[in-house]
């Protein structure tokens, strides 16, 4: 019985703790999705190891170079393989990763980083409990078998419907459901970047394209900590690439700023070139409605598999290639003895199209990971046309600006992206370039160019915040806008047989009294008693100067609280800065037809945004 009274008492306090929305709270939650994504990291790491072993391999023979982290060497040589096979890997892929995403969770193909996004907006948070498992499954047989897709989308997707997850079961409401989905984004792509800090930064950023959802950042940074530290374990905690020793990476020619720049603004535009061709590609696939979307992710295997033949460069991760970039070891692009320029640029193009097709086809995988090798290999053809002409600017530095810089300007997400890449790369002597080029990235990319269409613009404009922002229809209308300058009145010295006829023919029940626009009184018929000579009694006797008054830059909203309150059924409007200078007068009536004329105003504006 002990035990059991034990038990309550914990499970009581855990509550108690949770429904005070404190720290303690957050820590447990970011520790619980923060194992979550280390472990997740590691199972999809293995299992993309598994899938390109069995599959690519095994079929095809090749084995692609791998980044810093795995052991990757600065010597690489393609070997003994069957070119013409490398079709029959990536169609399986798609067939089995289409058949897995469509018939167990539809809503986990293409990349789960937006998915999730959209999940934060416009379902509270909500995941269902199967996507975790069936995107890890789907995404290591697409990038396993050769699909061009990257692993953070995955984690992210992973982590964040664990968020979802433990959220529910500890009975949180729907906001703390969204931040702590919000929290597995970052710990997910965090992990497996072995990009803490970027991480947690980026699960405040990458939701909007121009905000911060700043309530995540405690919980994120606790759970981007745990993922990292489960993750980078096995690794022994180094950067995602290995940059040699020999090669000197910081900032010490205020000249190269200009450089930088330039970076940054053509990186902006491959940015745009990456994003419209990987949405055109979809949209290409969605308008294949007679052939089933099992089968969708096949056909696009099938062209990255024939492109392949010709450029295996474009497979799989590609985070092989941007290390022997950093080696410098660009010779293995070609048997040529020159620097491949030529080469560099064909793949930056390739990349593109190879992710549009296997991503875009409905195949599973992050777009992050392509995005960084594709702004590597246009960051490399940079570095070896201009290392001529300034020295001090070696081939390394201007692939990691380059590549940062690019996918920096179309994730919407500048900071946390160029953090990632200093603790990705160990280039931290890179911060005021990444800085410069990055910033120019995004303001050239603009906020219409995004990889994650499921971003909003800010806060404001999140259905998961609307509620914060929301204003009434009513308190938009002034009673400027709504109030009648063409009203009844009447002066004092007038007698009442003569203002009787004009309160019956307004049909009002009062009448202003004023002089000079000086706002005097009111007139009304309970005003006046049966047994009063009208003839000789003036307006001025018997006029109410107790009156209800309202100014001109208040909204009608309170004017129809102070119309309740009234026996006139009528406010007298006053200048706001000089309350006895009458401007006109407000009913009922007026703050309807103001109010039925503001929403015919907002839905014509939806009409046209539609």
């Amino acid at each position: 019985m002990t035990l059991f009274k034990d038990n309550d008492r914990l499970k009581k306090s855990i509550r108690q703790m949770l429904n005070r929305g404190t720290v303690g709270k957050w820590v447990l939650v970011g520790l619980l999705i923060g194992i979550i994504a280390g472990v997740g990291s590691l199972a999809l790491y293995e299992a993309i190891a598994l899938a390109t072993k069995y599959i690519l391999t095994n079929i095809t023979g090749l084995v692609l170079p791998t980044e810093g982290i795995a052991g990757q060497t600065a010597t690489y040589s393609f070997g003994s393989y069957r070119p013409y096979l490398l079709p029959v890997s990536t169609v399986l892929g798609g067939l089995i990763s289409g058949f897995i995403v469509y018939r167990f969770a539809p809503e986990a193909e293409g990349h789960g980083t937006d998915a999730a996004i959209s999940a934060f907006h416009y379902n509270n948070g909500k995941i269902r409990r199967r996507i975790p498992l069936v995107k890890l499954v789907a995404s290591a047989i697409t990038i396993g078998s050769g699909g061009s897709a990257g692993r953070e989308g995955p984690t992210a997707q992973i982590a964040a419907g664990f968020g979802s997850f433990v959220a529910d079961a500890m009975k949180l409401s729907d906001h703390d459901r969204r931040i702590a989905m919000a929290a597995g984004i970052g710990a997910g792509i965090g992990s497996i970047f072995m990009a803490p800090l970027g991480g947690a930064l980026l699960s405040t950023e990458i939701l909007y394209r121009q905000d911060f959802e700043v309530e995540a950042l405690i919980p994120s940074i606790i759970a981007s900590i745990t993922g990292y530290a489960i993750f980078g374990y096995p690794f022994a905690y180094k950067p995602l690439f290995t940059i040699p020793g020999s090669t000197f990476l910081g900032f010490s020619h205020p000249e190269a700023l200009l450089l930088y720049l330039v970076a940054g603004i053509v990186a902006g535009f491959g940015g745009i070139l990456y994003v419209k061709t990987f949405y055109g590609v979809q949209s290409l696939f969605l308008r294949l409605g007679r052939i089933p979307k099992y089968f969708r992710p096949a056909i696009g295997g099938l062209l990255v598999g024939l492109i392949a033949m010709e450029f295996p460069q474009i497979l799989g991760l590609g985070y092989g290639w941007v290390q022997l970039i950093f080696y410098q070891n660009l010779s293995v692009f070609t048997n040529l003895a020159m620097l491949p320029i030529y080469l560099l640029l064909i793949l930056f193009f390739l990349k593109i199209i190879a992710t549009s097709l296997t991503i875009g086809s409905g195949g599973s995988g992050g777009v992050f990971a392509p995005g960084i090798v594709t702004g590597a290999f246009l960051g490399a053809a940079m570095g070896v046309i201009v290392h001529p002409f300034f020295p001090f600017i070696n081939v390394a530095e201007l692939t990691i600006v380059t590549m940062i810089s690019f996918f920096g300007g179309i994730s919407k997400a500048p900071i946390s992206v160029l953090i990632m890449g200093t603790e990705m790369t160990g280039g931290f002597g890179l911060f005021l370039p990444l800085m410069l080029a990055t910033t120019a990235s995004y303001y050239v990319s603009g906020t219409k160019y995004s990889i994650y269409r499921a971003q909003v613009k800010n806060r404001e404009a999140s259905p998961a915040h609307r509620t914060e922002y929301e204003r009434p229809v009513m308190d938009q209308v002034s009673v400027y806008d709504a109030m009648v300058t063409s009203y009844p009145s009447t002066d004092p010295e007038r007698h009442l047989n003569e203002v009787i006829s004009l309160l019956r023919s307004t049909k009002t029940k009062a009448i202003v009294v004023e002089r000079d626009h000086r706002l005097l009184g009111t007139l009304s018929i309970e005003n006046i008693r049966p047994d009063m000579p009208l003839s000789t009694t003036k307006v001025g006797d018997v006029m109410a100067t107790d009156v209800a008054v309202i100014t001109q830059d208040e909204n009608i909203h309170i004017a129809l609280d102070m119309l309740t309150r009234t026996s006139t059924g009528k406010l007298v409007v006053v200048d706001s800065s000089d309350r006895q200078r009458v401007l006109g007068t407000i009913g009922f009536a007026d703050v309807a037809e103001a109010y039925n004329r503001e929403v015919r105003k907002l839905k014509l504006r939806q009409m046209e945004q539609t």
